[in-house]
């Protein structure tokens, strides 16, 4: 960006941030700031509060764990669904279809889920997916071995998992088979998640909830890639095809020619930044004029899966900044918060919550900016995520 100004990249992240309800918290309900970002990733490492949860706390005025967990699982307005790089997302309910039809061909771990559902389509498939459906017409939210005591199989199903983990499927049913077809195109639903580390899951079938057809549903899968690009897109301002590929896991090649059906449509517009072609949203345009915020006291503190900070390019680009952290150690895990203060990331916060003596731990802290050493609003952030999880301590390692 060597050929733009403080101001003008300034203005930029402007963009970016007020798309993302970053600049201030919004009064919007759950399910609207979800559609606006384009879904919360469901994560559940438990080193702090969960990304979803997160995701909402940075974005969402006096915001509440209870508030996400009414609107998913009471009020069913959003929906657990396996969305970009078919990774469990929480989308609206009324996009869920969208989501599906747009994402279903995404190639990952080897297939996709259009072609895994295709595997097991056979009419004994079938029949046991009709089996299943009526063993639990009626039934309220179970757990999955609750849903086998529910239908006599629980012996069944534990042979099935234990020869599972040796790699032996020959202890596998139809029955059971249509148990995962059914969660992976959410006619089981997930209407509540039980106390613990990982929150198990509670399945209920989608019509026992009140929903017969899921809304927009047997949309065309490109009619739904436009809607899904176009939203993804004005969820961050400014961005480019790769960002979009990296994002939902659609190839590159498949991404820019709804870019350049959506310029030639005036949805979108070029924004040269440095030597990257960039493209800004058109109903974001009108934020370019607006006053950089680099010294405002607005501070956030980003979760690692947060969507903003997915991918690392992009996150360079236009902030110039990266991290890394370390999902898959149990021992010395690092979980980063990275700092956004205004519309800067100034370093992060390597943080964990001791869930049991209600500690907040600070494992490490790093501030790239030694004017932002000792910056009150990061202080009053960090007190208030600390409230967040009711933490009734502060303690630094």
């Amino acid at each position: 960006m060597s050929n733009k100004t403080y101001d003008e990249k300034s203005a930029i992240r402007n963009v970016i941030i007020a798309s993302q309800h970053l600049d201030k918290r919004s009064s919007k309900p759950v399910e609207d700031i979800v559609s606006d970002i384009c879904g919360l990733q469901y994560d559940p490492n438990p080193t702090i509060h969960l990304n979803h949860y997160m995701m909402l706390w940075n974005r969402k005025s006096d915001f509440a764990v209870e508030d996400l967990d009414a609107a998913a699982y009471k009020e069913f307005k959003i929906t657990e669904a396996f969305a970009f790089k078919r990774n469990m997302f929480f989308v609206p309910t009324n996009e869920f279809a969208i989501y599906r039809a747009a994402l279903k061909d995404v190639v990952r771990w080897g297939s996709s889920d259009e072609s895994w559902l295709a595997a097991a389509n056979s009419p004994e498939d079938l029949a046991a997916e009709e089996e299943l459906k009526e063993g639990l017409k009626d039934q309220p939210g179970l757990t999955t071995n609750q849903i086998w005591e529910c239908l006599h199989l629980s012996e069944e199903w534990d042979a099935y998992v234990k020869h599972r983990k040796a790699g032996d499927l020959s202890f596998e049913l139809p029955i059971f088979r249509a148990f995962y077809r059914l969660k992976r195109k959410t006619d089981l639903v997930t209407c509540g998640r039980n106390p613990g580390t990982f929150k198990e899951p509670l399945y209920i079938l989608k019509e026992n909830i009140g929903i017969k057809e899921w809304p927009n549903a047997g949309i065309h899968k490109n009619e739904a890639r436009a809607i899904i690009i176009e939203k993804l897109i004005a969820s961050f301002g400014v961005t480019y095809p790769v960002h979009i590929s990296h994002i939902t896991g659609i190839p590159t090649a498949e991404v820019t020619p709804f870019f350049s059906k959506l310029e030639q449509e005036g949805k979108i517009s070029p924004l040269k930044v440095g030597k990257k072609s960039c493209y800004i949203h058109w109903a974001k345009t009108g934020l370019l004029g607006q006053c950089p915020n680099q010294d405002t006291e607005e501070v956030r503190l980003i979760s690692p899966m947060d969507i903003l900070v997915r991918d690392q390019t992009w996150l360079k680009t236009f902030f110039d900044y990266s991290y890394t952290f370390e999902y898959f150690k149990k021992k010395g895990m690092k979980w980063p918060l990275s700092i956004l203060v205004g519309n800067r990331f100034v370093g992060y916060f390597d943080c964990k919550m001791e869930w049991r003596t209600k500690r907040f731990l600070i494992k490490e802290k790093n501030i790239f900016d030694t004017a932002f050493e000792h910056h009150e609003g990061i202080e009053r952030a960090l007190q208030n995520l600390a409230a967040f999880h009711g933490a009734e301590d502060i303690a630094w390692r």
